[in-house]
């Protein structure tokens, strides 16, 4: 996937300090409650490609390097992606993340809820703690925008009347936010300049925006192998993204593809024409030209950082997603 690629140089910098954050990891999602222990270990223990703590500790770079007051903003944001998902899968239904069960499969939704909430609730916890006043404030704000993305999501389902502007709203809220949190926190406690800081959320704010959209792509362009679900499978689950809204304005099916997509009912074979739609009307190529001017406005809000060697990882992580996340 794109998000492994897009970090690797990132991480090799900071290899060390992320494999102190798994051990942070697991300490955290322990808990009395066995219920929710092993299935909370398991996840945590499959993987992730670490790209919030990732961007913190890279954004963090800029002002005066500290690991350890850096290492619990770190674990927080990893936590709150955590939390996000966990929920995801509930609304979702789904039964698989990461290659293993998902934890709403296992022990069901209204335990699955629980086991989310009390993730959100270790992250309250490790910033109370913190010396910083206002990463509470920032934090609560940006899982409210979090939540208001999600919920945009909900409302927009099988909507076909959904515009640009709409999913922009929607994929900033639900995806790019957290990355500018991050890249916003790490430079913030680190005492980095106030124009450095302003530079660093921005760049996280369009590296977000450019992996959804890339994202989405892939649901249309991607291996079933890697990505663990068939083409397609947004729209299975009523989901307009950017593609979709390219087909409803320029196919010259978009009539067609408009009924398909309004039907909640709708068959395979019916799906199968919906995608090859989308596919003919030059929305796969309109949607990487709208990722690549994220990646172009990416590198461009970094032009006023000093030039270190983690400048020169971040200005080449949005090409990679330029290049490879095709």
């Amino acid at each position: 996937m794109c998000g492994d690629m897009m970090f690797k140089q990132i991480v090799g910098e900071i290899e060390e300090e992320l494999l102190i954050l798994e051990d942070d990891l697991i300490r955290a999602v322990s808990t009395k409650r066995k219920l929710i222990e092993k299935p909370l270990m398991n996840m945590i223990s499959s993987g992730g490609k670490r790209l919030r703590p990732a961007m913190l500790l890279a954004a963090a770079r800029f002002g005066e390097y500290d690991f350890e007051i850096v290492r619990p903003l770190a674990l927080s944001v990893e936590l709150i992606h955590t939390a996000t998902i966990i929920h995801d899968d509930i609304v979702d239904d789904s039964p698989i993340r990461r290659g293993v069960l998902s934890i709403q499969s296992q022990l069901g939704k209204d335990v699955a809820v629980y086991a989310g909430d009390y993730i959100f609730c270790k992250v309250f916890e490790i910033l109370a703690a913190s010396t910083y006043s206002n990463i509470l404030e920032q934090v609560s704000k940006a899982m409210s925008q979090i939540c208001e993305g999600e919920l945009k999501q909900r409302e927009d389902l099988f909507d076909t009347d959904l515009t640009f502007k709409d999913y922009l709203y929607r994929i900033q809220k639900k995806t790019a936010i957290l990355f500018a949190l991050s890249a916003q926190m790490g430079a913030d406690v680190s005492k980095a300049p106030d124009k450095i800081i302003k530079a660093l959320y921005s760049y996280g704010i369009n590296i977000g925006m450019a992996f959804q959209i890339i994202d989405d792509l892939l649901d249309f362009t991607g291996d079933y192998k890697k990505l663990g679900k068939p083409t397609g499978s947004d729209i299975r689950e009523g989901i307009i993204t950017l593609p979709v809204i390219y087909a409803l304005k320029h196919s010259d099916d978009r009539e067609r593809l408009q009924e398909i997509l309004k039907n909640k009912n709708t068959n395979e074979d019916e799906m199968s024409i919906a995608v090859e739609i989308i596919q003919k009307s030059g929305g796969l190529k309109y949607t990487e030209h709208m990722a690549e001017r994220y990646v172009q406005k990416a590198k461009r809000s970094i032009v006023i950082l000093p030039n270190t060697p983690m400048k020169k990882l971040l200005e080449d992580a949005p090409e990679v997603i330029a290049r490879k996340c095709k």
